[in-house]
């Protein structure tokens, strides 16, 4: 029990493990996606309106203003006030670094960076990212040149501080991890849920074949899963009732051999005592036990001939020998060889065979069917009756037909005449194997058995074999 525990807990946490890992690779996935278009929302939108709008005015300066590097000083405030970008620090930069003018009014102690300038074109302004000097705040910054006589006399540089920016993909971000956080844990759930659903009908299987190889055939689990699970279950159960019927059936079988065996030995001992203390010189009663015995001796070696018959259509050791034989003789033995027991039960056979029919087939073994056919027609019909034994030519076949008028097969029965071991009552003679060996032989044959029964009016027996060589 501690083992299947374990192997139940092993296969629910794999389960819950692989989807928690699928569910959380996808989550990253997909954060790193949002991410990626978070930045690309703010950051860069952000750089391509400084950097369009620093392209625009450095170009618009140059040529739609009078600024020439002679004025250039007392223009700046006027560009400053036009060519201010609002939200943003617009500062006239010197070819050396220096702050020269400020929207703010403040002019920064710091020079810039030569490399940010130099960097600089009129159609591709430079854009820096980092932390202003002074306030220690995350800033973008855009710089383009002003160019007079092809030589950078200016810069236009605008500076825009990211703190609230990098605040608002920070709250975005975290809400983002929450939500991730958030299904990872609601998955987990799910995953745990359904590994419990998954692993509970496997668990009850479990204990189930446990009691199933302690013999308990007859127990039933629940079929009412989803998919696969609830086809599982309900095989499981169907082959458990399977068992359970084989199991009845052996046990049927098993008392049927008994008896069916003790009856003759009994009858062949009785009479073995009977004539061993009789009188031997008694001729009447010596002759009567010697044909008993006899007889008696036959069932059990008839018997014997089943049981082998039956070993070897299991083990795929069965086989038939075809030969060309004369059907109208065959009949003509089976009629003298039934003569005795037809006179006993008063019972009439009429046979309808045409003469000189040729069949390729093993003799032997359509002798073996035609037996058990007529033997059971002629047990189960009441005295003054009729059995009719047909053989005709029907569409490159030969059909057989035996027709009696006794007590019919219940419709209950039909569906499982021609099992092994079946009986429709305790009562039938036999172990219920002819049938079923004579379907197999008809099998062999490329044929077909079947049985029309109507409880009270009698059973007529339809067997098929097609005619694949004459002669």
């Amino acid at each position: 029990m501690g083992k299947n525990m374990r192997q139940r807990k092993g296969i629910g946490r794999r389960l819950l493990m692989l989807h928690l890992f699928i569910i959380s690779l996808t989550v990253v996935l997909l954060e790193v996606v949002f991410f990626v278009s978070i930045y690309q929302y703010y950051y860069k939108n952000t750089e391509q309106l400084l950097s369009s709008h620093a392209k625009n005015a450095g170009s618009f300066a140059m040529r739609f203003t009078e600024w020439t590097p002679a004025n250039g000083k007392n223009m700046m405030q006027d560009m400053l006030n036009e060519f201010q970008m609002q939200g943003t620090e617009m500062q006239i930069v010197s070819p050396t670094g220096a702050v020269l003018a400020s929207s703010t009014g403040f002019l920064p102690n710091e020079s810039i960076s030569l490399s940010a300038l130099h960097a600089a074109k009129q159609n591709e302004p430079s854009i820096w990212k980092g932390r202003n000097p002074g306030t220690d705040e995350r800033v973008m910054a855009t710089v383009v040149p002003l160019v007079y006589d092809d030589e950078t006399e200016l810069y236009f540089r605008y500076v825009i501080s990211l703190e609230n920016i990098d605040r608002l993909v920070e709250r975005q971000g975290t809400i983002a991890v929450a939500i991730g956080i958030g299904i990872i844990v609601i998955v987990l759930l799910l995953s745990k849920a359904l590994a419990r659903k998954i692993t509970t009908p496997l668990s009850q299987l479990t204990e189930a074949s446990k009691r199933f190889a302690e013999g308990e055939f007859d127990k039933r689990i629940d079929e009412n899963y989803i998919g696969e699970l609830g086809t599982l279950a309900a095989s499981f159960n169907d082959m458990c009732h399977s068992l359970l019927q084989h199991e009845k059936m052996k046990d049927q079988f098993i008392s049927s051999i008994s008896h069916e065996l003790r009856t003759p030995l009994t009858s062949i001992k009785g009479w073995g005592e009977t004539l061993l203390g009789g009188d031997l010189n008694d001729r009447e009663e010596t002759q009567q036990g010697m044909q008993i015995i006899t007889s008696e001796t036959e069932r059990l070696i008839a018997l014997v001939e089943e049981l082998l018959d039956f070993s070897r259509m299991n083990t795929d050791t069965f086989q038939i020998h075809p030969s060309v034989f004369l059907l109208d003789h065959l009949i003509h033995e089976m009629r003298r060889q039934f003569e005795k027991q037809l006179t006993k039960k008063q019972i009439k056979l009429e046979t309808e065979c045409e003469a000189g029919l040729k069949v390729m087939a093993d003799r032997n073994r359509v002798k073996q069917v035609l037996i058990n056919l007529l033997d059971n027609a002629i047990k189960h019909s009441p005295p003054q009756s009729t059995v009719t034994l047909s053989c005709l030519q029907d569409h490159g076949a030969l059909k057989m037909i035996v027709k009696d008028q006794g007590s019919g097969i219940r419709a209950s029965d039909l569906p499982h005449i021609v099992s092994p071991f079946y009986k429709p009552n305790d009562k039938e003679k036999g172990v219920g194997l002819g049938l079923a060996i004579s379907k197999h032989i008809i099998e062999l044959h490329h044929g077909k058995l079947a049985i029309e029964s109507e409880e009270g009016k009698g059973t007529i027996v339809t067997v098929r074999i097609p005619m694949e060589s004459w002669e």
